[in-house]
């Protein structure tokens, strides 16, 4: 063997061992890369599936008299005037009303502020992106695995009932940012043990507590989180390992009052007493623990008494009723309990009487996608949570302290499927964990049988809580008849409609929507009575629109016009575009405009208002006119508009356009009421009804006058409309 023999000898094997590596390396590299790619997919997908959902749900605070409500109207008040005021029956959280109170100051200082809602909106669906991130780098951190985090992200970016908090206004999508961000950065310091990141993570937590009140008395977690984590980290003794885990714990509390501390000042400074956050868990307890019939009169009871004085009031009345009876709060929980284990999406879609404005049909696929996920999540994040501990101890206590917390929360107060997204985010991370995690062959060991049990009773509490074939068996059928019924209405054979309708309210009697519908098919044929015993009076908003609809076609405007002018204002989304669309009211020789009757006959208008000359709208921007005939128009129709012009300039330039005619352009004189009169070009004119187009520039009457709050985007205002 010769010298260049032997040297090769030696080098092959190195040579085989280095190109093995570089191939692993490559592998490995390209995983990498196909992971974060389609982290990028889910993403997008996410982004995508909001703004979809934004642009077909009709919900709108600005029409609501519930929480999102009153979010924003604290918010558009604080965006306006910089003022914060605690106006409802409690104290509430203040951070998400600021958040959205920005994001309506944008759109205000840009002079669209109609386009507030939406900015919030988008900055959301930023905000879904961002979480979605974060997330995968929780799970990918916690689970150390490729796979959890994409398994988590796609969880996150995917799952229907995310979505949808991105498209209203609530504070639980803001909350969930931070509880994520919280988590996320608590896992950071437990690999890479800077302080930092715990010192943020106490800062997360403070804003998550600014957001929902709960989280603040959760750094108990945090504080156990670290003990148990300084116990199995191998010290010395206990005492060094208490020692070890009291400079991170004062961190990590000191980091969150720091956050929450000036508005705990703000509340003592304002009511004097000291009030951490806010004000929710003593009411909701009285209101919780009394009988369900005096809820309301209770909730008059807390407006007419002082801020300051009504949790104390609230809680005196608690500890009455829990002195009287200790076990009132244990009599409901076994049935909330039950309550909690089920398909939502099913539950809202088949089971309840109404969609409540909800967009639940036009988003069926995806809801229906989101309850499968969720089935999945659920049984997988159950058995991870029940099996073999791979991600620390410290870390399954302190999840399972926080699902414990999570629950007995919604057990001693109410059920609000929004109020179980922290419950189902916690136990969807461990589904994703699941998969991710190293398995061999399977064993029956105690873990397993701890997980069998776990999921067996999930699935005997899924599945005796609901007939669920029969419940979706007879909601298809309710479906099917409903949208045959809605396009026989829209085309105008409203004897195909009532039968269609008729066979919904047989798959599901006491489905209110079908119930509307039915009224609206017999009020079309002048049935007017019977379109009246067919609705169930308070059963939702849109049911008390149709009984003042027709109330105004029976003869009783004065109560039509109390109902009417009501419901516009509470319906929860923009009535008068569904009024316009559903309604088909009758011929008027003269639409009087504000006078609370002229619902189902315009839209793109503010409330009706009332001064010295009588009613009128202010027209935001652009709207309709949608006027029925009576009779075929004459050649020499005109259309007369009563109008006086906005603040912003002395003409505001109105451009008008009659069905599919030419458009006229209309200076409007502002100060005085005067009567514009346009000849309507018969021959545009369609299907017995004419259709009047409006738009003028807008101003903004709190940009004109400091003094003002308000900051709707008005044009001009109208009174009277009449084709003669």
């Amino acid at each position: 063997m010769n010298e260049r023999q032997t040297l090769a000898q030696y080098v092959e094997p190195y040579t085989r061992r280095m190109r093995r590596a570089l191939d692993i390396s490559g592998v490995r590299v390209s995983l990498v890369t196909t992971a974060y790619a389609l982290l990028a997919v889910l993403v997008v997908a996410g982004v995508l599936l909001r703004l979809w959902f934004i642009s077909v749900s009709p919900l709108d605070p600005r029409y609501s008299n519930a929480d999102d409500g009153d979010y924003y109207r604290r918010a558009l008040r604080f965006a306006v005037t910089g003022a914060y005021v605690d106006d409802a029956w409690l104290i509430r959280p203040p951070l998400h009303v600021f958040f959205f109170a920005f994001w309506l100051r944008v759109a205000l200082i840009l002079g669209v502020p109609q386009l507030g809602l939406l900015f919030i909106q988008l900055a959301q669906t930023a905000l879904a992106a961002v979480m979605t991130l974060i997330g995968f780098g929780l799970a990918r951190r916690l689970f150390a695995s490729m796979r959890a985090g994409l398994l988590f992200a796609g969880f996150l970016a995917l799952w229907y009932p995310l979505i949808e908090q991105t498209t209203v206004l609530f504070s639980e999508h803001l909350y969930l940012f931070f509880f994520l961000l919280h988590l996320w950065l608590l896992v950071r310091y437990d690999q890479e043990e800077r302080l930092r990141d715990l010192a943020l993570a106490g800062a997360a937590l403070g804003a998550a507590a600014l957001t929902r009140s709960p989280a603040l008395y959760a750094v108990v977690f945090v504080v156990g989180w670290l003990v148990v984590r300084a116990a199995t980290s191998g010290a010395a003794s206990r005492w060094q390992a208490t020692k070890g885990a009291l400079k991170p714990a004062l961190l990590v509390v000191a980091a969150c009052l720091t956050i929450v501390a000036p508005w705990t000042t703000r509340n003592y400074l304002t009511y004097g007493h000291l009030i951490p956050v806010d004000t929710l868990g003593q009411i909701n307890l009285w209101l919780d623990l009394d009988d369900v019939a005096q809820r309301n009169a209770n909730i008059e009871t807390l407006r007419r008494m002082p801020q300051a004085e009504r949790h104390i009031y609230a809680l005196e009345r608690a500890r009455e009723i829990l002195a009287a009876d200790p076990f009132r709060p244990f009599g409901s929980m076994w049935a909330t309990f039950r309550h909690i284990w089920k398909a939502q999406f099913i539950e809202d879609y088949f089971v309840k009487q109404s969609f409540f404005t909800r967009p639940l049909r036009e988003t069926a696929p995806l809801g229906l996608i989101g309850d499968l996920m969720w089935l999945v999540c659920t049984i997988t994040g159950l058995a991870g949570l029940a099996g073999r501990v791979r991600e620390g101890i410290h870390f399954r206590l302190f999840f399972l302290a926080w699902i414990g917390y999570s629950l007995l929360t919604v057990l001693i107060f109410h059920v609000e499927p929004r109020y179980l997204l922290p419950l189902w985010v916690m136990i969807g991370l461990y589904g994703a964990g699941l998969p991710g995690a190293q398995w061999n062959r399977v064993r029956w060991t105690p873990h397993l049988a701890v997980q069998v049990v776990v999921v067996a009773a999930f699935f005997w509490l899924l599945l005796t809580y609901r007939d669920y074939p029969a419940i979706i068996a007879s909601g298809i059928a309710r479906e099917r008849a409903m949208i045959t019924g809605m396009s026989a209405y829209r085309s105008g054979d409203y004897i195909a409609a009532e039968r269609a309708f008729r066979a919904a309210l047989t798959a599901q009697p006491h489905f209110v929507d079908a119930q509307v519908h039915l009224a609206l098919a017999l009020k079309a044929q002048g049935r007017y009575e019977e379109a009246l015993a067919a609705l169930q009076r308070n059963s939702s908003r849109r049911t008390e629109l149709v009984v003042g609809a027709l109330l105004r076609e029976t003869g009783d405007p004065a109560q039509a016009a109390s109902i009417l002018t009501y419901i516009e204002t509470v319906a929860g989304e923009d009535i008068q575009r569904w009024a316009l669309e559903w309604l088909r009211p009758p011929p008027v020789g003269i639409l009087a405009v504000g006078n609370g009757l002229d619902i189902g006959y315009l839209a793109g208008f503010s409330p009706a208002e009332q001064n010295a000359t009588g009613g009128f709208r202010w027209l935001e921007g652009q709207g309709v006119l949608v006027l029925p005939l009576a009779e075929p128009l004459r050649d020499d129709a005109v259309l007369l508009l009563s109008m006086t012009g906005g603040e912003a300039e002395a003409t505001t330039p109105l451009t008008v356009r009659i069905g599919d005619g030419a458009a006229w352009s209309v200076p409007v004189v502002r100060g005085e009421w005067r009567r514009y009169h346009l000849l309507v070009p018969s021959e545009r004119v369609t299907d017995q009804r004419i259709v009047i187009e409006l738009r003028a520039p807008t101003f903004v009457p709190a940009r004109l006058d400091p003094a003002s709050n308000d900051a709707r985007a008005l044009s001009l205002r109208l009174s009277r409309v009449q084709v003669r």
